[in-house]
Formats: structure tokens, C-alpha cells, sequence
């Protein structure tokens, strides 16, 4: 556009300077030539009506004022014309120079002459009058006339060849002109069409702006094609675009990481206040636990003695489970334990119910219990949990199954019953309290598992099925760790 612009205002001021020019050195010599040419004629024209008023005068009986009248009038005129006359030497050449002077000459004892006839006529001295006429004025205005005659053809002769080179350099500097002239139009319609170009692209622009302020970073691209400033500038524009796009992308993902950490700070100290609570259940249930050992063996020895071997079998389990339970349970764990304080549970619950309840170990062979670590307290509550709500109001025996295996490098355990099962509104319910565990109420233990498995890490999953009349099935999956990797990550 600056290249256009610039050949539109080189064009114009070309244009007014051959227009300049053309008023300098064309226009005007033919007008000083034409307008010398003029003068020359109007001086001829007013001394010849000068001489035809004296010839056509009645000396006799004509009416000498309006005579008067008109010689002073005409010879008036005919003094201004001849004072417009071109007298330059440079100008007019030799041969005019000296025509001019003879007119110059000749006029001046016309003119003496007039004046003393238009002095006698004032007077009333009509013949005076008519001899200056005769003697005088009818020669000096035939000289006057035929010099003025001779410098006219003069002037035309030599301004005819100045014409001829006049009109050729008026021609051609008019084809010079009408060149600038096409130059100038193409040169302005670019101009033009490039500012609306640019006018469009500041639309574009405009618009595009529009959008980004609203939040809309999608919008197509502007057109940057172009290998001007324009193009540069759409350039720089979509890239602005963009990285603005980027960072808000990147504030969005921020902000939904922020609140995702949030959401999961929260969690954590849901499930962290409930282990809290669970520790301080289980302190409570820490009172003098030397006085409740002691009360124990002295039942145990008690029993002993009395040979009841059966008691003293549920007291060992007992003591068994309640020395476990009150162990700490921040640290993992073999498996082997968590089985055999299962087993322990189990003969108590079968000591008091016979054959109405049996469980059953499912375990893979690729599992070793002895080296495979676990966190403390996993399966009991679970097993208890199916015992006490899954078995204990079904009238027929039961039996719960417990599947361990190793499935693609995590631990599965499978807990699961043929008792009387829960309905579908009372396992959402459930479901949604391993979510946002409550404070009271039943089931602690299961929702202190689900807490502990989240906070171990986020691979765990713990998932709860049942259906009512049929029985319960409770699926949980930790990382398999053994004592082996446990070295290897303290090395």
C-alpha cells in the first residue's frame, strides 16, 4: 500500500508540474504572442475609423462636436493598444524592433498633429482644420497604417514557426499527461483497494477481538498468507491468540487440579477422622488390658484344671484375637497372621453356632502367606461383617467363602456369603456411605477398610454386591507387596 501510495502522490505532483509547465512555457508565450498579434489589429482598427471619420466628414456643414468626440475617443483607444504593443527587441526580432519605432514615430506627429485639428475645430476654424487634414493627417495616417500593416503580417510570420513548435510541445506534454493521468487513476484504485483491504482485515480484526473478550479462543484463524504487514501482523495476532488459549487451557487445568486436590484433601481428612476414630476405639477398648490377660489365663488355667478342654480352646482363640486387635495396625502385616486370626474368629463364632455357619479358604497357589504382606486387621471385619448381618438372621446354615489370588500383579481377596443379602436401596445407601463415611452407626469396620485401602493407594478398589435372599459379595485389590520388595525398596 505505501509503494501505491507513493506512486499516487509521485503521480500527482508530476501531473501539477507538467500542468505548470505547460501554463509556463506553452500557454503562455501563445497567449503573449496572440495577445500582441490583438493589440496590433485593435491599433489598426481604431486608426483606420480615426481616417474614416475624417474622410467621411462634411467640412462644409458637419457636426464638428461629434467629430471631436469620436477622433478623441478613437485616438484614445487606439494610444492604449499601442502601448500593449510587444517592444522587446529580444522579444520581436530586428525587423519588428524597427517597425514598431517607425509606428512609434509616426504616431507621435499623428497624434501632434490631431490634436492641433481638433483644436481648430473647437475654435470654429473649419478650413484650418480641413488643411491640417489634407496636408497633414491623410499622410501621416497612410504611413501610421501601412507600418502598422507591415509589423501585423511581421508578427504572424514570425510567431507561425513558434506555433507550430508551441502546438507539438502542447500535444506531446498532453500524452505525457494523459500516461500520468491512467498512472494516477490505476495508482489511486490500488490505493484504494488496498485500504479496503485493510480496512476489512481491521474488521477481521475487530471481530476476532470480540470473541477472545467473550472467552472464545475456537474461532478460525485470520487469513496471514499475505508477505506484508498485514500478513505479519495476522501472524502475530493468531499466535497471540493462541497462547493466550494455551494459558487459559492451562489455568483451566490448573484450577480443575486445584479443585480436584481440594476435593481429595477433604477425603483424605474424612478418612484420616475416621481412623482417628477407630484408633480411639480401639484405646478405649486398651483399658487395663493387663487385668482382662490375667482375668483370662486365670479362667484358662481355671479350666485346665477342670480338664474342660473345650473352654480352654475358646480362651486361647479368644486371648488370640484380642492380643491381635489390640496390636498397632499402622504397619502391614504377613497374610499368614490376618488368615489364622480369621480362623481364630472363626472358632468362636463356631464354638456357638456348630455347623449352622462354616467358612471356607479358597487360596491361590501362587500366593505365599508367609511373605506376602498386608495392612493389619483386612479380612476379620469383613468376615465378622458376614458372619453377624449376612448369616446370623438366616435361619439355614451358611457358609462364607474367602478367595486370595493374584491377579495382573494385585492382591484380590474375595469375601463372600449366602445369607440373606441386602436390598437395592439399602446397598446404594451403603455405597454411598464408603464415599462420605457417617460418624455412628453400624458397619465402622468396613468403612475403616475402604478408608485405609484409599489413603494405601489410589489403585485399591473396594466394591460391594449383593442381592437380597441370595447373599453378599465384598471384592477388594491392594499392589501385591512381598518382604522381597520391601528390602528391595529399603536398599
Amino acid at each position: 500500500m505505501a509503494l501505491f501510495l507513493g506512486v499516487f502522490v509521485f503521480t500527482i505532483i508530476f501531473q501539477l508540474s507538467l500542468t505548470n509547465f505547460q501554463s509556463q512555457y506553452v500557454m503562455n508565450p501563445i497567449s503573449e504572442r496572440t495577445g500582441n498579434i490583438q493589440s496590433i489589429s485593435q491599433f489598426i482598427h481604431y486608426v483606420s475609423k480615426s481616417m474614416d471619420e475624417l474622410n467621411n466628414f462634411r467640412w462644409e456643414y458637419g457636426d464638428s462636436i461629434v467629430l471631436i468626440t469620436n477622433l478623441n475617443s478613437y485616438h484614445l483607444q487606439a494610444l492604449n493598444y499601442l502601448k500593449q504593443i510587444n517592444s522587446e527587441l529580444k522579444q520581436i526580432g530586428k525587423e519588428q524592433y524597427l517597425l514598431y519605432n517607425a509606428i512609434a514615430n509616426t504616431s507621435k506627429v499623428f497624434s501632434t498633429s490631431l490634436n492641433n485639428l481638433i483644436d481648430n475645430l473647437e475654435l470654429g476654424n473649419i478650413k484650418e482644420a480641413s488643411a491640417i487634414f489634407y496636408n497633414e493627417i491623410s499622410l501621416y495616417g497612410e504611413y501610421l497604417l501601412k507600418y502598422s500593416q507591415e509589423l501585423l503580417q511581421q508578427a504572424i510570420l514570425d510567431n507561425q514557426a513558434t506555433y507550430v513548435d508551441l502546438i507539438e510541445l502542447n500535444n506531446n506534454l498532453k500524452s505525457v499527461q494523459a500516461i500520468t493521468f491512467t498512472l494516477c487513476v490505476i495508482s489511486g484504485f490500488l490505493v484504494i483497494t488496498s485500504i479496503i483491504r485493510l480496512l476489512k482485515f481491521i474488521q477481521m480484526m475487530s471481530l476476532a477481538s470480540q470473541e477472545i473478550s467473550k472467552g472464545n479462543f475456537t474461532g478460525a484463524d485470520i487469513e496471514d498468507s499475505r508477505n506484508d504487514e498485514i500478513g505479519y501482523m495476522a501472524k502475530a495476532f493468531n499466535e497471540m491468540k493462541h497462547s493466550m488459549n494455551d494459558k487459559v487451557i492451562l489455568l483451566e487445568e490448573k484450577n480443575a487440579m486445584e479443585k480436584e486436590l481440594f476435593v481429595k484433601e477433604n477425603e483424605a481428612l474424612g478418612l484420616q477422622n475416621l481412623l482417628e476414630r477407630e484408633k480411639l476405639q480401639q484405646l478405649r477398648s486398651q483399658i487395663n488390658p493387663h487385668f482382662l490377660f490375667n482375668t483370662l489365663n486365670v479362667i484358662k488355667l481355671t479350666s485346665h484344671e477342670e480338664q474342660a478342654i473345650k473352654t480352654e480352646e475358646l480362651l486361647t482363640s479368644l486371648s488370640k484375637l484380642y492380643r491381635y486387635i489390640l496390636a498397632s495396625n499402622d504397619k502391614d502385616v504377613y497374610l499368614s497372621r490376618e488368615v489364622q486370626i480369621v480362623n481364630e474368629f472363626y472358632a468362636l463364632y463356631k464354638a456357638r453356632f456348630a455347623d449352622k455357619m462354616k467358612l471356607v479358604w479358597n487360596i491361590s497357589s501362587q500366593l505365599d502367606l508367609t511373605e506376602t504382606l498386608v495392612p493389619s486387621f483386612l479380612l476379620q471385619p469383613l468376615v465378622e461383617n458376614a458372619f453377624k448381618h449376612g448369616l446370623g438372621p438366616k435361619e439355614a446354615n451358611g457358609t462364607i467363602t474367602v478367595r486370595l489370588s493374584i491377579e495382573e500383579e494385585m492382591l484380590k481377596a474375595v469375601i463372600e456369603d449366602d445369607g440373606v443379602g441386602m436390598s437395592e436401596e439399602r446397598l446404594e445407601n451403603l455405597r454411598l456411605n464408603l464415599v462420605n463415611p457417617p460418624t455412628t452407626g453400624t458397619h465402622i469396620g468396613l468403612y475403616n477398610i475402604a478408608a485405609r485401602l484409599k489413603l494405601r493407594d489410589k489403585r485399591c478398589t473396594f466394591d460391594i454386591e449383593s442381592k437380597q435372599g441370595i447373599g453378599t459379595k465384598i471384592s477388594l485389590t491392594l499392589p501385591y507387596v512381598t518382604t522381597i520388595d520391601t528390602l528391595e525398596e529399603e536398599e
